[in-house]
């Protein structure tokens, strides 16, 4: 079981509902149930993520793991699944984190479960990560499912521990090949490479199979990066020194950017249709570092620029760069969200970065979804998130791969 030291996250003060959200459901939630055990979430309001609609009146029975049954409540199958009672709540798919850095000193899993995500893309690839994705995968672990790319390939010298050093462009494929071998669906690039290195990675990356993602160089022109096989990019990494009048890298870069060449760069970016996953939230942190003056233009322009990829179809993750020290695992989910808000997007848009969207970079049509034969990774949420995004926040209970978790496990009594 889950222990409950430290899991207040889930605990909603009243003042906080706001004035559409439901009264609170005066059938008291089952007890906690393993996978084992078929439940059916009874007359609930769904939104399935596969279109921007809530459906009132529905229930959604849960075997094995998967979704079995979605459907008019009044037509339910008959089951002798543990009922759940889902009138006047919602329920979404879980969310996802698609850059995250799994450490054990930042409590996984229980955080992240606390704060409804459900899959994590871990962004650094270590052994002990390796472990971890086979302990969930087997059952073994309880907590979200975990995809990591591998370690970071970088140049010299290294800036984290494990990192993988390529200096020479001859040494690209044996680097390259030993992180498909050691079976990283994902290559790591990194900020130190110089641009034959890279070239060369994306060519051994394409030969090997194996999506490159991460950081753009910071010697690496941004519309050639864009050209060269990036599968995701991060933190609009490369964007930055593209902006900026001094060419400044990171959040300087957006404090001095010149706004009018965000619609080429953004329309390369369709064109290439390369994923970003733009962490915002941690951000608008690190934008203290800069002079006060500074701040808000700089994270004025970063979401100016996210909102314009949105607009332009250019496709984006949901993610939050925890496990870094800078903000919190799990419930800066939330806040990535409603950055994405604040930026420009509707709720079902940010929503989408952390659930069908980044379940469709992962190639997986049976996650981020509600839908017979998905993944049973779901939220029951006390008000609606395509109102306001922060109910996705408002948790009353979560399956997780199939196993009902009810709020009462994650509050101290």
């Amino acid at each position: 079981m889950i222990p409950a030291i430290g899991l207040a996250l889930f605990v909603v003060p009243s003042c906080a509902r706001s004035p559409n959200a439901p009264l609170v459901n005066a059938t008291p939630d089952p007890p906690r149930q393993a996978v084992s055990q078929p439940i059916v979430i009874v007359d609930v309001t769904v939104i399935p993520m596969d279109a921007e609609v809530a459906r009132a009146h529905q229930s959604v029975l849960v075997t094995d793991g998967k979704i079995a049954w979605v459907g008019d409540a009044s037509r339910l199958p008959q089951t002798d699944a543990v009922v759940v009672p889902g009138a006047g709540r919602y329920l979404m798919p879980a969310l996802i984190d698609m850059h995250a850095h799994l450490h054990a000193a930042e409590g996984y899993p229980y955080k992240y479960i606390a704060n409804g995500v459900g899959t994590i893309r871990n962004m650094w690839g270590t052994a002990s990560v390796a472990r971890l994705v086979a302990s969930v995968a087997a059952g073994a672990t309880e907590g979200p499912s975990i995809v990591s790319a591998s370690p970071g390939l970088d140049g010299n010298p290294p800036q984290w521990p494990g990192t993988i050093m390529v200096t020479a462009p001859e040494s690209a494929k044996t680097a390259v090949d030993a992180q498909r071998a050691a079976g990283w669906p994902f290559l790591k690039v990194y900020t130190s490479l110089s641009p034959s290195v890279f070239d060369a990675i994306m060519a051994a990356a394409r030969d090997a199979g194996i999506a490159p993602i991460g950081h753009v160089p910071l010697a690496v022109d941004i519309r050639h990066a864009l050209v060269s096989g990036m599968r995701s990019i991060e933190h609009l990494t490369g964007y930055d020194r593209a902006v900026s009048r001094r060419h400044n890298c990171c959040i300087a870069g957006w404090a001095d950017a010149d706004t009018t060449l965000f619609a080429d760069l953004v329309d390369a970016t369709v064109t290439a249709s390369v994923w970003n996953c733009p962490t915002l939230a941690i951000d608008v942190v690190l934008a203290q570092q800069l002079p006060a003056s500074q701040r808000d233009i700089a994270i004025g322009n970063r979401r100016a620029f996210v909102r314009m990829l949105s607009k332009r179809g250019a496709p984006l993750l949901l993610g939050t760069d925890a496990g870094i020290g800078v903000v919190a695992p799990g419930s800066s989910l939330h806040d990535e969200l409603r950055e994405f808000v604040t930026a420009g997007l509707s709720p079902y848009a940010a929503l989408r970065a952390g659930t069908i969207d980044a379940a469709r970079f992962l190639g997986r049509d049976d996650l981020g979804r509600i839908t017979v034969g998905a993944v049973a990774d779901l939220l029951l949420l006390q008000g609606n998130p395509l109102l306001d995004v922060t109910a996705a926040q408002r948790i009353e209970g979560m399956v997780l791969h199939g196993a009902w978790i009810p709020k009462s496990v994650f509050v101290a009594p």
